[in-house]
């Protein structure tokens, strides 16, 4: 498995961490050397150097010197909230497979947090989507989605749902999506979402709350997402803004 491309950094990084993954290994599990790496991939010593600093750095693994080297802890799924990316994509750079479960999709009536972001009146009806994203066979997050109704008769079918929601609206309404808004707090996992997740009741998870709008700023979708803080984090880049002084 020759890596000929100019990304070769990039490339061995993301080997390693499949190579973690796919392995399940553990912190304190021993990685192979760095010459059997090395070969295996056919880069330069050099190259494999960097990745392993690099991957040191971001606390992935532990060099000892004589020893050789090991995990450090099992690789985090970074969802970076400067930009948007599906959860399939975000999953797979860090070498786990994603898969998609859908628990339910049924038509109820919607709570008052759900018609507030939409305006739509207490007994309206809505369609729900229940559904769990997994890395590897490990649940990571739970959702709960909200259409709104106007955007809902706009899908032609339901059927064959693979989970990426984005991509379905954008091929089925005529107004472009435009951003996603989100609310994000630590809170205690509860017991009906603990069975999904498999975690304890009451461990510590990240609640983010999202809603995508259209270029015009119309709610498309209100989401209620929870996020396994043990595997998952959520990074953002803000600019300093500096104070000038007119004299």
């Amino acid at each position: 498995m020759a890596i000929i491309t100019d990304t070769r950094l990039n490339q061995v990084k993301a080997y390693m961490l499949k190579y973690i993954s796919q392995n399940q290994l553990k912190r304190n599990d021993q990685l192979p050397s760095e010459a059997a790496i090395a070969k295996k991939l056919g880069v330069s010593r050099n190259t494999l150097r960097e990745a392993y600093v690099s991957l040191e750095n971001e606390g992935v693994i532990l060099r000892r010197h004589g020893i050789g080297t090991f995990v450090a802890h099992t690789p985090r799924i970074q969802d970076s909230l400067n930009e948007f990316s599906p959860f399939a994509q975000i999953i797979q750079d860090v070498g786990y497979k994603p898969n998609f479960q859908t628990l339910s999709m049924v038509i109820e009536t919607a709570s008052t947090d759900v018609c507030d972001v939409f305006s739509i009146p207490a007994t309206e009806k809505l369609r729900c989507i229940k559904r769990i994203v997994l890395a590897d066979k490990q649940p990571v997050i739970y959702v709960d989605d909200y259409i709104a109704p106007a955007i809902d008769s706009s899908v032609k079918t339901w059927d064959g749902f693979d989970g990426n929601l984005v991509q379905l609206l954008s091929d089925s309404i005529e107004t472009p999506l435009h951003q996603i808004q989100s609310f994000i707090r630590a809170a205690a996992l509860s017991p009906r979402i603990s069975k999904y997740l498999e975690l304890p009741e009451g461990s510590p998870v990240l609640s983010v709350r999202s809603t995508i709008f259209t270029n015009d700023n119309q709610p498309v979708t209100y989401s209620k997402m929870y996020f396994n803080s043990d595997i998952i984090e959520l990074n953002i880049v803000r600019l300093l803004r500096t104070k000038t002084t007119n004299y």
